[in-house]
């Protein structure tokens, strides 16, 4: 009796730290490929990041205001692209919005979703409701170039 349960309590704790141990490792795996992100990708999320939040505060600025506008990052196709998409639509397709409030300025956030795609999501305040906007965009000689923007589906969901 005594052999049984010596010998069960030394396979648990055998069972305890093998998950213990399995748990540490996936945990230092994943620190690695967060460690491990293309520094490139990274570049390319803070900059799209910071112009998302210098356009919409140009969008949002009040009358008695007069930001500089800034400079768009598009390729030619998807400046042409977009110009299309805002006449049909009057809205900006760069937003998916006709206007932006203040508030929501801080919940711009950028993610990298997979290869040149990432993602930028908000907080649209007006409507109580999240944005989000798919992107291509990429670094070319040190530039943020916007190279797709995903329209929103017209059609009634």
């Amino acid at each position: 009796m005594k052999y049984s349960l010596s010998l069960g309590l030394l396979f648990l704790a055998l069972l305890t730290a093998g998950f213990s141990t399995a748990r540490t490792t996936a945990a230092a795996s994943t620190k690695k490929l967060m460690a491990g992100t293309d520094s490139s990708t990274e570049k390319v999320r803070q900059a799209l990041e910071r112009f998302y939040r210098a356009y919409a505060g140009w969008i949002a600025a009040s009358y008695n205001e007069h930001p500089e506008k800034p400079a768009l990052p598009l390729d030619k196709a998807t400046r042409r692209k977009v110009e299309k998409a805002a006449a049909e639509t009057d809205g900006d397709p760069l937003l998916r919005a006709q206007d932006f409030n203040k508030r929501s300025l801080p919940t711009i956030r950028v993610e990298h979703v997979e290869g040149e795609w990432y993602a930028i999501a908000y907080l649209a305040t007006y409507e109580n409701r999240c944005v989000v906007i798919p992107v291509r965009a990429l670094l070319r000689n040190g530039q943020l170039v916007i190279t797709d923007v995903t329209l929103p589906s017209l059609t009634a969901e």
